[in-house]
């Protein structure tokens, strides 16, 4: 029964994520879905309205609004509107999890869990027991890139190479709710192995860059120097070999397509350069306030020939919200920063780190909200609140019970 009570949401979750393509009249299911959760999740965050919010929260927030007013809004009414909902769910989900998940212990068996599932979710996919919903796939030797239970690779590149390195981060700490260890680190090689096989630039950089910052000692020694070098020795090793091994995989690297090089990143200079066309090009309240969604894909449509996104979120800000929209985004990504920075002698210091820095990555070669990454954000934020909240009631603990014992206060931590 307990067995059961652990694997059924997991099922659920599992289902939820795979049928997110389905079409559902003008939206997704993937879209139809979050919206009881939204509501319910916004009426939990009313009740508990007056608790006190991290500033990268209340950036958050006006991130999300700002989406409900730009040009053309009352023509892509419904593209802003799910625009809204998608970047609220973030911060509602980190309120959220913030009062109802009530210890550090439950929260990690939650985090680690939602990061196992992530990786073990690839299974049947790769014995060939269930297709993948993805359009993008692409095939070499016979053999599709990952997908998985994903809308498309990006997504499982981006949540995958997440979870991998939580995994990780919770084996270098050698966590007490790590269980068979031996089948862990399977389930680590099995993760990094599916990275590969998304055959996604943008996973591989932001699993490098992950891995930099959690792996980054606070004092360097001669034997971290030797290891570090030597990890980033087979890294690059195993890199050039597939470089010269593996030919769709070279044509990925250097976005070789049907014998030609592309523009640069998949044309990413020539979707940029049409949100900063756009922006320039319009009137005081549009370069403050921007062109909304679906303005900044006709203009990139007009420019290249496809309805995308910037596919960089600073441009896609720029076009989409204009000067407020790109201001909003870096007042939360600073915010969010100096959250982790005040946090750093705490224990998952190095993790959040590690999950900001890939987020920057991501942000600025691809840009938008990915929902499963933003779980696991959340819970890892959290996590790091927890133990601040922790240290300080031990530190409180421990000022009174000298004050009453000897008289003497201690000065409060900075």
């Amino acid at each position: 029964m307990k067995i059961a009570k652990t694997i059924l949401p997991f099922v659920l979750i599992f289902f939820l994520i795979y049928l997110g393509p389905v079409s559902v009249g003008p939206t997704t299911f993937s879209q139809v879905w979050k919206i009881p959760l939204f509501l319910y999740l916004f009426w939990q965050i009313l009740i508990i309205r007056k608790r006190q919010k991290p500033n990268f929260i209340k950036w958050s927030y006006a991130r999300a609004g700002k989406n409900l007013v730009a040009g053309g809004f009352s023509i892509s009414f419904f593209a802003a509107a799910i625009d809204f909902l998608r970047y609220m769910m973030f911060p509602l989900m980190f309120e959220y999890v913030s009062v109802k998940v009530k210890t550090i212990k439950a929260l990690d068996k939650i985090l680690l869990g939602f990061a196992q599932f992530v990786i073990i979710s690839a299974i049947p996919f790769q014995l060939g027991l269930i297709k993948s919903m993805a359009k993008d796939t692409m095939l070499y030797n016979g053999v599709d890139s990952y997908s998985g239970m994903f809308q498309n690779t990006h997504g499982a590149a981006i949540v995958t190479t997440t979870s991998v390195l939580i995994l990780l981060a919770f084996i270098k700490m050698k966590s007490s709710i790590i269980r068979y260890t031996r089948l862990n680190y399977a389930l680590l090689a099995f993760g990094i192995y599916l990275i590969y096989m998304t055959f996604i630039r943008t996973g591989y950089a932001m699993f490098f860059i992950g891995l930099v910052f959690l792996f980054l000692p606070k004092k360097l020694s001669i034997k971290q120097i030797f290891y570090s070098l030597l990890i980033i020795l087979i890294l690059l090793i195993g890199f050039f070999y597939l470089l010269e091994t593996n030919e769709f995989f070279y044509n990925r690297i250097f976005d070789i397509r049907n014998g030609r090089q592309t523009a640069a990143g998949s044309g990413r200079l020539l979707f940029w350069k049409a949100s900063v066309d756009l922006w320039f090009n319009g009137n005081v309240f549009e370069m403050f306030f921007g062109f909304g969604y679906e303005g900044l894909l006709d203009q990139i449509y007009k420019e290249t020939g496809l309805r995308v996104y910037a596919h960089n979120e600073f441009f896609t800000q720029l076009g989409q919200n204009g000067l407020l929209g790109v201001t909003f985004f870096i007042g939360y990504l600073i915010a969010l920063f100096k959250f982790v920075w005040k946090r750093r002698k705490r224990p998952s210091y190095p993790l959040a780190m590690a999950i900001f820095f890939l987020y920057v990555s991501l942000m600025m070669t691809q840009g938008g909200m990915w929902f499963e990454l933003d779980v696991l954000m959340v819970f890892v934020y959290v996590k790091l609140e927890f133990e601040q909240r922790v240290h300080k009631m031990k530190r409180i603990a421990a000022n009174s019970y000298l004050y009453k014992e000897y008289g003497i206060p201690i000065e409060s931590e900075l």
